[in-house]
């Protein structure tokens, strides 16, 4: 599921500027500032090294609130935004263009008044193969000097590629929305799952403990009297739970073992003796039922974290497994 859920975070946060570029373009600069607000500071995006499917996400949201304050006259705050650009992806063109500029205003050498230049606009494009951004300049300070003709043909061009951007924005919608059904399809095969699991595993003697992702069979009373010496309700009961789940499909079974700490000896960080627990429950859950040791994942749980809390009360209840049912993972798409 984390593939899923990068790829969507990564669509919509090309969706989110893709929006934030067309308000800037018609002029709303409130609107487009909101929007880069909504994708977070570059640290919340992603860092090299870090995320770096996210880089060119965060150098693209920089460069657009780098021009969005050119255009309100905070050159200051553009100087701040085009110089992290410049750290980050230091060969960055719209950035280096962007600082010439602002050193040029800064030396008296141009006037500092902001005109929309829609000669290169910055075109966010989703491959099919997984999310990349990919970022021009535009909104640019510029020079007043162009002609009229010039402005017109710019105007037809800019127009006709934001009639691109707004179709490449409804493909990123429906793709997200693919991905998002996806998440929700899955999200309740596996509380279908969890809960026939908690119907058929429900038996005298075991609580169940359902949770959001798992299913926990706790034993009411301590299955191993002392060491690995199982007792015969114990044992009866770990073989009738073994024939049902036997019944289930769709779930792996991890068996904890516990433990209770003892003078002398470690206080936490697990102990062979809960792992023999657990090696002993998962034979006597294979041996009425057709599952194989090899089905189970066996480990030791901290001498903290028995089942019940760590009172002298509970000690034999503590000396005991847990069984956690958890949904098989889904085959990988061909």
């Amino acid at each position: 599921m984390t593939d899923v859920t990068d790829s969507a975070r990564a669509l919509s946060l090309q969706l989110t500027l893709q929006r934030a570029h067309s308000a800037a373009r018609a002029g709303d600069l409130d609107l487009a500032a909101r929007l880069l607000d909504e994708l977070g500071e570059p640290g919340e995006l992603g860092e090299p090294g870090e995320r770096d499917t996210e880089l060119p996400t965060v150098v693209a949201a920089l460069n657009l609130r780098a021009k969005v304050h050119a255009q309100r006259g905070e050159l200051p705050e553009a100087e701040a935004c085009w110089s992290r650009v410049e750290t980050l992806a230091p060969d960055d063109p719209d950035a280096a263009a962007g600082r010439r500029t602002l050193a040029k205003i800064a030396a008296g050498r141009r006037h500092a008044r902001p005109v929309v230049h829609t000669g290169r606009v910055a075109v966010i494009a989703a491959a099919l193969a997984g999310a990349a951004l990919i970022g021009g300049g535009g909104w640019l300070l510029a020079n007043t000097d162009r002609g009229a003709s010039g402005s017109v043909a710019e105007a037809d061009t800019g127009s006709e590629r934001l009639r691109a951007e707004s179709r490449r924005a409804d493909e990123l919608k429906a793709r997200l929305s693919a991905i998002e059904g996806g998440r929700t399809a899955d999200a309740e095969r596996r509380d279908s799952t969890l809960d026939e699991a908690a119907k058929r595993l429900d038996m005298p003697g075991v609580e169940i403990r359902r949770h959001a992702g798992d299913v926990q069979l706790v034993f009411r009373t301590g299955v191993f009297p002392y060491d690995s010496v199982i007792s015969p309700e114990g044992a009866e009961d770990l073989r009738e739970i073994g024939r049902r789940l036997a019944d289930l499909t769709g779930v792996e079974t991890t068996v904890v073992g516990h433990s209770v700490a003892v003078p002398g000896g470690a206080p936490s960080g697990g102990s062979v003796v809960a792992l023999n627990r657990a090696r002993v429950a998962a034979q006597y859950l294979a041996q009425d039922s057709d599952l194989r040791l090899t089905d189970f994942r066996l480990v030791s749980a901290d001498q903290r974290q028995g089942p019940f809390p760590a009172t002298d009360a509970n000690a034999s209840r503590n000396r005991t497994v847990t069984l956690l049912i958890t949904p098989k993972a889904p085959p990988p798409p061909p």
